[in-house]
């Protein structure tokens, strides 16, 4: 009988790792992300797989974000030489994404043990020669199209979480066996909606937001955080993740360009290297996404865009002090050059800090959504005087109404298994799936195996 061991993402958040060994002893990953957010979490990547990578004969990925593709070049420097399975924009996004992973270790590890007084921080877990290897092993499969892995029938389909996202409906040694990957929402201006379910024996779904509902109008709520602070008279910044979250944005405030006086005079700025080579990713996978009003002549059909590649031109984004939008990268300020920013404004009462997604705890965006009084960036106290706007519409995740629509498209009722949330949310998520729609449920455990 085919086996399923929770490795990563079953406890947590972040770092997904599915480990499927079929009935006749074949192993494949579902999944392969990095452990984000506090070091309680991220210590999590220097424990070993429960089998040694060259015994792992292939990878199924979901989809591009780090926390589900990070640790593959890992698993590659380690011994694993198979195959990673993925959709093509996937494919586009994981070179992006693992490209910047490896730069930011190498960089954090150079200036840790470049301080004085500061521990010698263990060497990163992998290197671009890493990446370089990993890009290798890569073979896209488009969406509906069925491929064969270690002997399972695998199909992508929608999930409509981020540009080339897909959850993996397969089967398994006789079973059906779905895995969610990351869901995302239903009704979104830039992306398709998930695509229905049919049947299955067992479900491996996330449960990220399994705890809550989303704001049922973030383009309204977008609208009065920018009226504030132009009332403010201040920059706005807004942290953001470079992969998706930054293209919503632009699509939101082109919407309300076309409707707001105020917001069409906003300059926009764009600091994010790696927020630019997505934007080349959509340019290249038009059918990936829905069409967009006024995109040919403007980024998304937002005006008044500056993208900033250089060192030299973000650093002239910290003497601002009129109103204009910065959008950089990273979404939960854990690096990047928003810290940059976040420094310049963060005691300036005239400024705006939105965030627009999750903020693990741990992380410096999760202290300042909770009202922290100060913080330290780059060895600087600094008080927080700039308005801290949260809002949570902009989320990629389905929330609860949403993962229950999509479960709710399942012909019968498989076992579910609750992974991608944090203990609490998947306790919450597990009793309103079985009361509501009768399913077994199970909260995913990492280090448990499962038979399917």
């Amino acid at each position: 009988m085919a086996q399923l061991t929770f490795i990563g993402a079953a406890g947590t958040v972040t770092g997904s790792k599915h480990l499927v060994q079929t009935a006749s002893g074949h192993r494949f990953l579902v999944d392969c992300g990095m452990f984000q957010g506090p070091a309680s979490v991220t210590q999590l990547n220097d424990a070993p797989l429960p089998v040694p990578p060259a015994e792992i004969e292939a990878v199924v990925v979901t989809h591009g974000h780090i926390d589900h593709v990070g640790y593959l070049p890992k698993i590659v420097k380690d011994g694993f030489k198979g195959t990673i399975y993925c959709t093509p924009p996937t494919a586009a996004l994981i070179e992006i994404v693992l490209d910047d992973a490896a730069g930011l270790q190498t960089e954090v590890h150079h200036h840790h043990d470049h301080q004085q007084g500061r521990p010698v921080t263990p060497p990163p877990l992998y290197d671009q020669g890493d990446v370089d290897a990993t890009l290798k092993l890569l073979k896209t499969v488009p969406l509906h199209a069925p491929f064969d892995v270690c002997g399972a029938t695998v199909t992508y389909k929608n999930a409509g979480h981020i540009i080339g996202s897909a959850f993996a409906d397969m089967s398994l040694d006789g079973k059906r066996v779905v895995f969610s990957g990351d869901l995302g929402r239903y009704g979104r201006p830039l992306l398709f909606d998930p695509e229905n379910l049919e049947t299955a024996d067992v479900v491996v779904c996330e449960s990220t937001y399994g705890d809550r509902l989303h704001p049922p109008d973030p383009l309204g709520d977008l609208q009065k955080a920018l009226g504030a602070a132009l009332a403010r008279g201040g920059p706005i910044i807004i942290p953001a993740f470079a992969v998706e979250r930054t293209q919503d944005l632009l699509l939101a405030i082109a919407t309300l360009q076309r409707s707001d006086a105020q917001i069409a005079s906003l300059p926009v700025h764009v600091d994010s290297p790696m927020s630019i080579k997505v934007d080349g990713v959509f340019e290249k996978f038009p059918d990936a996404y829905r069409p967009l009003q006024n995109s040919a002549d403007a980024l998304f059909g937002c005006r008044n865009v500056t993208l900033h590649v250089t060192s030299d031109d973000s650093k002239k984004l910290n003497s601002l002090n009129t109103p204009a939008i910065v959008i950089a990268s990273s979404g939960m300020l854990s690096g990047g050059r928003i810290l940059f920013h976040v420094h310049s404004q963060i005691s300036n009462s005239r400024a705006t800090v939105i965030f627009c997604g999750f903020q693990s705890p741990g992380t410096l965006g999760n202290l300042l959504v909770n009202g922290a009084h100060s913080i330290r960036i780059f060895g600087d106290e600094l008080t927080v005087q700039a308005t801290i706007v949260n809002l949570s519409g902009y989320s990629a995740h389905a929330d609860q109404n949403e993962l229950l629509r999509w479960l709710g498209t399942l012909g019968n009722k498989p076992t579910l298994y609750a992974v991608h949330g944090d203990p609490r949310v998947v306790t919450t998520f597990d009793s309103v799936v079985s009361q509501r729609l009768g399913l077994k449920t199970v909260a995913g455990t990492r280090g448990t195996t499962v038979e399917l």
